[in-house]
């Protein structure tokens, strides 16, 4: 733990040492290891200011505050650096386990972005918009065969609307229309 205090326009009091090597020893727990942290504590006229710049295995967080306290400013500088070494982490972790999903089996996997699904229900499958290009049904029809997709998104020139045709489970093509 290195903790160094430089104080511009002010002196660095004892408690303000304290208060920064406390917050570098909890940074270095939630870090697992130890950190190199620089506290610039400033006055101009009524406000403190404190910036800090905190540096653990090749990684920075650099936070500034100011406030009408020194400790105030420095605590407060310190949770953003927490909140930042917090995020940067919790993104390394998931970074790290992010493929492991993939050779789970399906029934264990947890649904993507929140969305649930009950067991047996149809899959919703997201199709890119931009993608409608103007043709009349019959193109479409050739065009559905020739795909590996069950859905073409299309423009109709006959009346001049986005139109869907997609295959049915029996091998039909259904066709939908919009009224509006």
């Amino acid at each position: 733990m290195a903790v160094e205090c430089t104080g511009r326009n002010v002196e660095i009091t004892a408690s303000v040492r304290e208060l920064a090597e406390e917050r570098t020893h909890r940074l270095e727990r939630h870090l697992g290891g130890p950190a190199d942290v620089r506290v610039v504590l400033s006055h101009e006229k009524h406000r403190y200011g404190a910036e800090i710049l905190a540096i653990h295995r090749r990684r920075r967080w650099k936070a500034q505050e100011e406030t009408g306290d020194p400790r105030a400013a420095v605590a407060l500088a310190f949770e953003k650096i927490d909140a930042q070494a917090m995020r940067d982490s919790e993104r390394r972790r998931d970074r790290k386990h992010r493929g492991w999903s993939r050779f789970l089996p399906t029934s264990w996997r947890a649904p993507a972005a929140g969305l649930t699904r009950p067991p047996g229900a149809p899959r919703i499958v997201p199709i890119p918009t931009g993608t409608s290009k103007t043709m009349g049904v019959e193109e479409a029809a050739l065009a559905l065969e020739a795909s590996a997709d069950g859905v073409i998104v299309f423009r109709d020139p006959a009346n001049d609307r986005v139109s869907v045709l997609f295959l049915r489970a029996n091998g039909d093509l259904a066709l939908i229309v919009p009224e509006c």
